[in-house]
């Protein structure tokens, strides 16, 4: 795999990874997160084929000036990962309007869904404003899960969690992971309001809900589908009854049941998993540099069932088909080339390039090279 650029404006060719760290590895059987347990989890992240690793925020318990943080940064050093302590610190742009901001007034009266033909318009005014460069994310610790929200988390989780991976990392702009997005996490169920520890649920429960009068399991469906909370839940490492998260007997977070299916130890060796197309796209990005620095070019900027663009470089140009939906959906685009090179794609037996017409089955994705 490429390195990096080691100069200046190396975050350009960077992927990041962002840690919540009280939801990462417990390593001193408190149910709580550290510096140690990230620590013994370096390998994971090196072999994911990230550039640096990043925090945001650091909690009261987690200081800088910690020997075990020195050690952190050191032993990540030793693996050719970086170590950002606040994304702040890097020279990117972090847009969140395309975003669930989580305000108290949400609980009651929830966002609509975005549409797709509304994100296309978020990324392409951000391709617009030239003097900035991107960081292209889903979410992080203060979000849904970004399969929950945009994604189909019954009959096509696998599908629609490396669909999502796909437009992540060929967009341009830095594209940055949040833990367990790389294994196909969603949200968590919650089963009653005890069990969050999201501050804003607990206010609005005493302030509002409970004052007022309004049906309780109604604000719980809606904490399901917003509450941060969500983001938080610890990183499922194996199938177990802690996750691998903890020798603990409680963790200070709900563990997603899900993780008996999603996890790090049923992914790693697992050649079709969500994790290893993460990988595979990661090491695509980094030996493709047209990806990462071509224009963009949206190719059906109004349509709510494919996100289609093209990555357009100085000897390359990348195809990008998404269907977003749960249906096969037809496509047709003219390319110069006669002749498409498929890098990767989702499904295994995807129709063939012929007449320029795509024939894409649900949420398949597809991202195809051709020279200039």
């Amino acid at each position: 795999m490429s390195s990096i650029n080691s100069g200046s404006e190396w975050w350009k060719e960077a992927v990041l990874y962002q840690i919540y760290p009280q939801s990462f590895k417990d390593s001193d059987k408190d149910g709580i997160g550290d510096w140690q347990g990230i620590i013994s989890k370096l390998d994971y992240l090196q072999s994911l084929g990230i550039d640096a690793i990043c925090f945001r925020p650091f909690l009261s318990q987690f200081s800088q000036q910690d020997s075990a943080f020195e050690q952190l940064v050191n032993e990540a050093n030793s693996r050719g990962l970086k170590v950002i302590a606040s994304r702040a610190d890097l020279p990117i742009s972090f847009q969140t309007d395309h975003l669930i901001l989580r305000e108290s007034s949400n609980f009651l009266n929830p966002p609509p869904a975005l549409k797709l033909s509304e994100l296309k318009r978020i990324f392409r005014k951000r391709e617009q404003a030239k003097d900035d460069w991107n960081c292209v994310y889903w979410g992080d610790h203060d979000t849904p899960r970004v399969l929950s929200r945009f994604g189909n988390t019954s009959k096509f989780e696998n599908e629609s969690a490396k669909m999502l991976g796909m437009i992540l990392l060929t967009l341009k702009g830095t594209p940055l992971i949040y833990q367990g997005d790389e294994l196909g996490m969603s949200n968590c169920t919650f089963n009653a309001i005890g069990e969050f520890k999201d501050e804003k649920v607990g206010e609005v429960y005493e302030s509002v809900i409970k004052k007022i009068g309004i049906d309780e399991q109604a604000f719980l469906r809606v904490c399901n589908q917003i509450s941060v909370d969500h983001a938080r839940t610890p990183m499922p490492w194996d199938n177990t009854e802690m996750a691998g998260f903890t020798e603990s007997t409680s963790t200070w977070l709900k563990i997603n049941p899900s993780n008996t299916r999603i996890n790090v130890a049923s992914q790693e060796n697992n050649t079709d998993s969500i994790l290893s197309f993460y990988k595979s796209l990661i090491h695509i990005r980094k030996e493709h540099p047209d990806l990462v620095y071509g224009d963009y070019n949206d190719l059906r900027p109004n349509c709510n069932k494919i996100f289609a663009y093209k990555r357009i470089g100085k000897d390359f140009t990348y195809l990008v088909l998404n269907n977003w939906t749960n249906k096969t959906q037809s496509f047709s685009v003219k390319c110069k080339a006669s002749v498409l090179n498929l890098l990767l794609s989702n499904y295994s037996n995807e129709s063939q390039y012929e007449s320029h017409t795509f024939e894409l089955q649900p949420y398949e994705c597809r991202i195809y090279e051709y020279a200039h």
